[in-house]
Parts: structure tokens; sequence; C-alpha cells
């Protein structure tokens, strides 16, 4: 017997309760407290963010993403980059702070972290100055 067969089966997405584009048209840029500095843009359906400075050279990707709106100003923001690497953002515009939970390649290494964010752009922005 080999260990796919004791894998459970897979399961289809679920996906419920509300979703957002309000981010759209906003731009948060924002350091972690480890050093990464990033820059992330929002569209209605995709999100590109920039590393500008940290454990990588600079680089820019750019991927569908889900948001929930939590309460004026705070918001839960997910995506998955490849399958295995899932990120999730608590982007706070209110109090200026970006939460993150994420498992990445290659060794599913965790990363948990808060960062201050540096500034917001856009529409969105507008509301959290």
């Amino acid at each position: 017997m080999t260990a796919s067969e004791f894998a459970p089966p897979a399961q289809e997405d679920k996906i419920g309760g509300p979703s957002t584009t309000e981010l759209d048209g906003t731009s948060v840029e924002y350091v972690y407290s480890t050093g990464n500095h990033y820059r992330m843009e929002f569209g209605a359906d995709t999100l590109t963010f920039r590393l500008l400075a940290g454990s990588a050279p600079p680089h820019t990707v750019t991927l569908p993403y889900r948001a929930r709106l939590v309460r004026s100003g705070l918001y839960l923001v997910t995506w998955t980059v490849k399958p295995g690497v899932h990120v999730t953002l608590l982007l706070d515009l209110a109090e200026r702070l970006i939460h993150v939970s994420a498992m990445m390649p290659p060794n599913q290494w965790e990363f948990f972290d808060i960062g201050r964010v540096l500034s917001v752009e856009g529409r969105t922005g507008e509301e959290a100055r």
C-alpha cells in the first residue's frame, strides 16, 4: 500500500458568507516586523503584490484573491499562490496594521507576523486617513 491510498478523498471548496470588492483601486504599502516591505495593489478580482525589500530579491506577483469586510476599515483577504501555498491577511486600515498567516514552500514553513501600514492610496484609502 502507498501513502496516497490512505489519503482522504479530495473535497470541493466551501466558499460562503459575504465578499467585497471595496478594495478595488486601493494600494497599501506595509512592512512586517520581520523586515519584508511590500506594496499591494487591489483590482476587482486580482491583487498585485510587490516585494520591495527584504529576504528575497524584489519581485512582483499578480493573483486572484477574496476579501471580506469584517467591519469598517477591517478586511480579511486571502489567496492561493499555488497548491500548498495559502496566505491570509487581516488588513486593519483604521489601526494601520496588517496581520498575516501563511504556510510557505518548499518545506511548509509558517509565516505568522504583524506589520505597520505605511501608506494607503485609492478609493478605500480615503476613509483610512
